[in-house]
Protein backbone atom coordinates (compact mmCIF):
# COMPACT_ATOMS: atom_id res chain seq x y z
CA UNK A 1 0.00 0.00 0.00
CA UNK A 2 1.58 3.55 -0.52
CA UNK A 3 -0.22 6.55 0.45
CA UNK A 4 1.28 10.81 0.77
CA UNK A 5 2.56 11.88 3.69
CA UNK A 6 0.31 14.71 5.55
CA UNK A 7 1.28 15.11 9.26
CA UNK A 8 1.00 17.77 11.78
CA UNK A 9 3.64 19.59 13.65
CA UNK A 10 4.74 19.43 17.09
CA UNK A 11 7.06 20.71 19.28
CA UNK A 12 10.65 20.91 20.57
CA UNK A 13 12.55 17.01 21.93
CA UNK A 14 15.97 16.38 22.15
CA UNK A 15 17.39 15.07 19.33
CA UNK A 16 20.20 12.18 19.09
CA UNK A 17 22.33 10.48 15.48
CA UNK A 18 24.48 7.68 15.10
CA UNK A 19 25.41 6.52 11.96
CA UNK A 20 25.33 2.48 12.35
CA UNK A 21 27.16 2.23 8.80
CA UNK A 22 28.18 4.12 5.68
CA UNK A 23 30.69 3.57 2.93
CA UNK A 24 29.87 1.37 -0.78
CA UNK A 25 28.96 -2.00 1.14
CA UNK A 26 26.10 -0.48 3.48
CA UNK A 27 24.44 2.68 4.78
CA UNK A 28 21.78 3.09 7.82
CA UNK A 29 21.79 6.25 9.88
CA UNK A 30 19.82 6.00 12.99
CA UNK A 31 18.13 9.49 14.21
CA UNK A 32 16.51 9.19 17.79
CA UNK A 33 14.02 11.73 19.30
CA UNK A 34 11.80 11.27 22.79
CA UNK A 35 13.38 7.60 22.43
CA UNK A 36 11.84 6.51 18.98
CA UNK A 37 14.10 6.51 16.27
CA UNK A 38 14.02 6.68 12.64
CA UNK A 39 16.15 4.79 10.36
CA UNK A 40 17.63 6.86 7.22
CA UNK A 41 18.38 3.78 5.13
CA UNK A 42 18.61 0.48 5.69
CA UNK A 43 21.17 -0.95 3.54
CA UNK A 44 22.61 -3.32 6.02
CA UNK A 45 21.09 -6.63 6.82
CA UNK A 46 18.11 -6.31 9.06
CA UNK A 47 20.07 -8.09 11.99
CA UNK A 48 22.92 -6.22 11.64
CA UNK A 49 21.21 -3.48 12.53
CA UNK A 50 19.59 -4.69 14.73
CA UNK A 51 22.99 -5.36 16.49
CA UNK A 52 24.47 -2.41 15.68
CA UNK A 53 21.42 -0.17 17.57
CA UNK A 54 21.98 -2.56 20.50
CA UNK A 55 25.46 -2.01 20.39
CA UNK A 56 25.16 1.75 21.24
CA UNK A 57 21.81 0.98 23.79
CA UNK A 58 19.06 1.42 21.71
CA UNK A 59 16.35 -1.07 20.99
CA UNK A 60 15.04 -2.32 17.15
CA UNK A 61 11.43 -2.02 18.76
CA UNK A 62 11.50 1.67 18.97
CA UNK A 63 12.50 2.09 15.61
CA UNK A 64 9.22 3.97 14.50
CA UNK A 65 9.89 3.89 10.34
CA UNK A 66 12.73 3.72 7.82
CA UNK A 67 13.50 6.92 5.45
CA UNK A 68 15.22 5.95 1.91
CA UNK A 69 17.34 8.18 -0.15
CA UNK A 70 17.13 6.19 -2.86
CA UNK A 71 16.73 2.42 -4.57
CA UNK A 72 20.96 1.42 -4.49
CA UNK A 73 21.24 -1.75 -2.35
CA UNK A 74 23.73 -0.11 -0.34
CA UNK A 75 20.91 1.65 1.07
CA UNK A 76 18.05 -0.47 1.03
CA UNK A 77 19.37 -4.21 1.40
CA UNK A 78 17.06 -4.82 4.60
CA UNK A 79 14.59 -2.34 4.28
CA UNK A 80 12.38 -4.85 3.34
CA UNK A 81 13.03 -7.56 6.34
CA UNK A 82 13.37 -4.93 9.09
CA UNK A 83 10.39 -3.41 8.09
CA UNK A 84 7.77 -6.03 7.96
CA UNK A 85 9.80 -7.50 10.93
CA UNK A 86 9.26 -5.00 12.72
CA UNK A 87 5.76 -3.44 10.95
CA UNK A 88 7.41 -0.19 10.69
CA UNK A 89 6.49 1.97 7.33
CA UNK A 90 8.94 2.89 4.87
CA UNK A 91 9.26 6.42 3.06
CA UNK A 92 10.86 7.16 -0.11
CA UNK A 93 10.12 9.36 -3.35
CA UNK A 94 7.22 8.10 -6.09
CA UNK A 95 10.47 7.02 -8.38
CA UNK A 96 12.47 5.21 -5.72
CA UNK A 97 9.70 3.10 -4.10
CA UNK A 98 8.70 2.24 -7.89
CA UNK A 99 12.79 1.26 -8.84
CA UNK A 100 12.25 -1.07 -6.00
CA UNK A 101 9.02 -3.12 -7.46
CA UNK A 102 10.89 -6.58 -7.62
CA UNK A 103 12.18 -5.72 -4.03
CA UNK A 104 9.27 -5.28 -1.99
CA UNK A 105 7.32 -8.96 -1.03
CA UNK A 106 3.62 -7.18 -1.15
CA UNK A 107 2.86 -6.59 2.36
CA UNK A 108 5.09 -3.61 2.82
CA UNK A 109 3.17 -0.12 4.29
CA UNK A 110 5.24 2.30 1.57
CA UNK A 111 4.46 5.53 1.48
CA UNK A 112 5.46 8.44 -0.65
CA UNK A 113 7.44 11.77 -0.04
CA UNK A 114 7.98 14.31 -2.24
CA UNK A 115 11.33 16.66 -2.45
CA UNK A 116 10.31 19.98 -1.49
CA UNK A 117 7.58 19.11 0.81
CA UNK A 118 8.41 18.72 4.44
CA UNK A 119 6.66 15.87 6.75
CA UNK A 120 6.75 14.83 10.05
CA UNK A 121 7.09 11.55 12.14
CA UNK A 122 7.06 10.23 15.09
CA UNK A 123 3.50 11.70 16.46
CA UNK A 124 5.31 15.49 14.76
CA UNK A 125 8.76 15.49 16.58
CA UNK A 126 10.98 14.98 14.01
CA UNK A 127 10.38 16.91 10.79
CA UNK A 128 12.08 16.07 7.39
CA UNK A 129 12.92 17.91 4.77
CA UNK A 130 13.74 16.03 1.68
CA UNK A 131 15.57 17.92 -0.83
CA UNK A 132 16.99 16.66 -4.79
CA UNK A 133 20.38 15.71 -5.24
CA UNK A 134 22.41 15.29 -8.15
CA UNK A 135 22.76 11.46 -7.95
CA UNK A 136 22.63 8.34 -10.58
CA UNK A 137 19.39 6.93 -9.32
CA UNK A 138 15.55 7.04 -9.99
CA UNK A 139 14.18 10.05 -7.72
CA UNK A 140 17.17 10.66 -5.20
CA UNK A 141 16.53 12.57 -1.95
CA UNK A 142 18.66 14.04 1.09
CA UNK A 143 17.40 15.16 4.31
CA UNK A 144 17.28 18.16 6.56
CA UNK A 145 16.14 16.46 10.11
CA UNK A 146 14.36 19.03 13.06
CA UNK A 147 13.25 18.58 16.38
CA UNK A 148 12.60 21.73 17.71
CA UNK A 149 15.88 23.86 17.42
CA UNK A 150 17.96 20.98 16.62
CA UNK A 151 18.75 19.79 13.32
CA UNK A 152 20.84 17.84 11.26
CA UNK A 153 21.37 17.66 7.84
CA UNK A 154 22.65 14.85 5.27
CA UNK A 155 23.87 14.84 2.22
CA UNK A 156 25.54 11.59 1.12
CA UNK A 157 25.49 10.02 -2.64
CA UNK A 158 25.86 13.20 -5.01
CA UNK A 159 27.81 14.29 -7.41
CA UNK A 160 28.65 17.64 -7.56
CA UNK A 161 27.82 20.30 -4.27
CA UNK A 162 24.81 22.32 -5.52
CA UNK A 163 23.20 25.48 -4.23
CA UNK A 164 20.10 23.63 -3.05
CA UNK A 165 22.59 21.30 -1.35
CA UNK A 166 24.56 24.37 0.11
CA UNK A 167 21.29 25.94 1.17
CA UNK A 168 19.89 22.89 3.19
CA UNK A 169 22.38 22.00 5.00
CA UNK A 170 23.46 25.56 6.27
CA UNK A 171 20.86 25.61 8.38
CA UNK A 172 21.74 22.65 10.52
CA UNK A 173 24.06 21.93 13.58
CA UNK A 174 25.67 18.72 12.67
CA UNK A 175 25.71 18.14 8.91
CA UNK A 176 26.57 14.46 7.48
CA UNK A 177 28.74 14.85 4.17
CA UNK A 178 30.58 12.57 2.11
CA UNK A 179 33.97 12.26 0.89
CA UNK A 180 33.77 9.16 -1.23
CA UNK A 181 37.23 8.63 -3.00
CA UNK A 182 40.14 10.12 -3.48
CA UNK A 183 40.29 11.04 -7.19
CA UNK A 184 43.93 9.93 -8.44
CA UNK A 185 43.18 6.56 -6.23
CA UNK A 186 40.02 6.11 -7.69
CA UNK A 187 41.92 6.95 -10.95
CA UNK A 188 44.72 4.34 -11.03
CA UNK A 189 42.46 1.89 -9.25
CA UNK A 190 41.00 -1.55 -10.38
CA UNK A 191 37.72 -0.30 -11.42
CA UNK A 192 36.63 -0.68 -14.81
CA UNK A 193 36.99 2.62 -16.57
CA UNK A 194 33.02 3.04 -16.96
CA UNK A 195 32.37 2.81 -13.35
CA UNK A 196 35.36 4.99 -12.36
CA UNK A 197 33.29 7.97 -14.98
CA UNK A 198 30.41 7.30 -13.17
CA UNK A 199 31.37 7.71 -9.78
CA UNK A 200 33.63 10.85 -10.37
CA UNK A 201 30.80 12.11 -12.28
CA UNK A 202 28.48 14.82 -11.63
CA UNK A 203 25.61 12.51 -10.66
CA UNK A 204 28.16 10.16 -8.92
CA UNK A 205 30.09 10.49 -5.64
CA UNK A 206 31.99 13.53 -3.67
CA UNK A 207 36.12 13.14 -4.01
CA UNK A 208 37.56 14.58 -0.93
CA UNK A 209 38.85 17.98 -2.32
CA UNK A 210 34.82 18.95 -3.50
CA UNK A 211 33.92 17.15 0.31
CA UNK A 212 36.92 19.73 1.95
CA UNK A 213 35.21 22.65 -0.04
CA UNK A 214 31.40 21.74 1.41
CA UNK A 215 32.68 21.68 4.82
CA UNK A 216 34.57 24.75 4.87
CA UNK A 217 31.51 26.63 3.45
CA UNK A 218 29.42 24.51 6.08
CA UNK A 219 31.76 26.19 9.02
CA UNK A 220 31.75 29.59 7.91
CA UNK A 221 28.08 29.44 8.13
CA UNK A 222 27.93 27.89 11.42
CA UNK A 223 27.70 24.68 11.02
CA UNK A 224 29.24 23.13 14.52
CA UNK A 225 29.71 19.42 13.52
CA UNK A 226 30.50 18.17 10.45
CA UNK A 227 30.30 13.71 10.21
CA UNK A 228 32.27 12.78 6.92
CA UNK A 229 30.71 9.28 6.07
CA UNK A 230 30.42 7.06 2.59
CA UNK A 231 34.13 6.80 2.48
CA UNK A 232 35.11 4.16 -0.56
CA UNK A 233 36.70 0.87 1.17
CA UNK A 234 39.01 0.69 -2.05
CA UNK A 235 39.58 4.35 -3.14
CA UNK A 236 39.86 6.40 0.43
CA UNK A 237 40.80 6.08 4.27
CA UNK A 238 40.14 8.07 7.32
CA UNK A 239 44.06 9.25 7.24
CA UNK A 240 43.24 10.92 3.68
CA UNK A 241 40.04 12.57 4.58
CA UNK A 242 41.63 14.19 7.31
CA UNK A 243 44.77 14.95 5.44
CA UNK A 244 42.29 16.62 3.35
CA UNK A 245 39.89 18.33 5.48
CA UNK A 246 42.19 19.76 8.66
CA UNK A 247 44.22 21.51 5.93
CA UNK A 248 41.30 23.18 4.32
CA UNK A 249 39.49 24.25 7.41
CA UNK A 250 42.88 25.40 9.22
CA UNK A 251 42.82 27.92 5.49
CA UNK A 252 39.13 28.58 6.18
CA UNK A 253 40.39 29.51 9.69
CA UNK A 254 37.35 27.48 10.84
CA UNK A 255 37.51 24.92 13.64
CA UNK A 256 34.62 22.55 13.74
CA UNK A 257 34.16 19.50 15.29
CA UNK A 258 35.05 16.61 13.12
CA UNK A 259 33.88 13.01 13.08
CA UNK A 260 35.50 11.23 10.44
CA UNK A 261 33.47 7.13 9.76
CA UNK A 262 35.94 4.52 8.44
CA UNK A 263 34.27 2.47 6.02
CA UNK A 264 32.42 0.21 6.82
CA UNK A 265 32.22 1.09 10.61
CA UNK A 266 29.74 3.40 12.05
CA UNK A 267 29.77 6.32 15.19
CA UNK A 268 28.77 6.37 18.91
CA UNK A 269 25.52 8.12 19.58
CA UNK A 270 25.79 11.42 18.76
CA UNK A 271 23.64 14.26 20.87
CA UNK A 272 22.70 17.01 18.67
CA UNK A 273 21.60 20.20 20.01
CA UNK A 274 21.77 23.96 18.79
CA UNK A 275 24.04 26.74 19.80
CA UNK A 276 21.34 29.68 19.97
Amino acid sequence: MTRAVHDLPREDDPMEVCVLASSSAGNATAVRSNHRIVLLDAGLSARLIELRLAAVGWCASDVAAIVLSHEHRDHVYGAGVFARRHRVPIYGTAGTLEALASFWRGDEDLRTIEVGRPFRLHDGELEFEPFAVPHDAADPAQFVVRSGRASIGVATDLGRVTTLVRRKLVTTDLAILEANHDLDRLRWGTYPWSVKQRIASAHGHLDNVQAAELAVRLAEAGVGHLVVAHLSPHHNDVASVRTVMTAALAAGNVTPRLTIVAPREGTGVIPVSSEE
